[in-house]
């Protein structure tokens, strides 16, 4: 079994530089990784199974789950055990933290597909503290 980290990003300025053709934003934003994060453990097999910090956290490990899609989007399966600890709506990343440690744990670290996943999975494949623009796929 492997175990993956997702930390948090928070974003600490955003500026919304743009709108493409396609109604995505075009953004120029400072994020950083933060020391919170889900816990993904991949195992053989298939299927996703999501463990919340708080019962009462409304979670879901269909198929509209990130990770779910994420090994869809790569072609990968795996049995995922997600022990959520990133707050659900708590503009921290916790879904594109998720999708990125998939990629991670693929080996998977072009930003373009990335991007397609969510536009917070590239800066949370890199990590760190960076610079982030386009819709999310330009991380200095």
């Amino acid at each position: 079994m492997t175990v993956v980290l997702a930390p948090a990003k928070l974003t600490v300025s955003l500026r919304i530089t743009g709108v493409r053709d396609d109604g995505f934003h075009l953004i120029d934003a400072e994020m950083v990784t933060l020391d919170l994060a889900d816990e993904l453990h991949f195992g053989e097999g298939d299927g996703l199974e999501v463990v919340p910090a708080d019962a009462g956290l409304p979670v879901s490990s269909g198929p509209d789950n990130l990770v779910a899609r994420t090994l869809a989007r790569i072609g990968r399966r795996a049995a995922v055990r997600l022990h959520k600890r990133i707050p659900a709506g708590a503009g921290l990343g916790g879904g594109s933290a998720d999708a990125a440690a998939v990629l991670r744990w693929a080996g998977v670290s072009d930003l373009a597909l990335a991007v397609e996943l969510g536009a917070d999975v590239p800066f949370c494949v890199v990590g760190g503290r960076a610079r982030v623009r386009g819709i999310g796929e330009a991380v200095e």
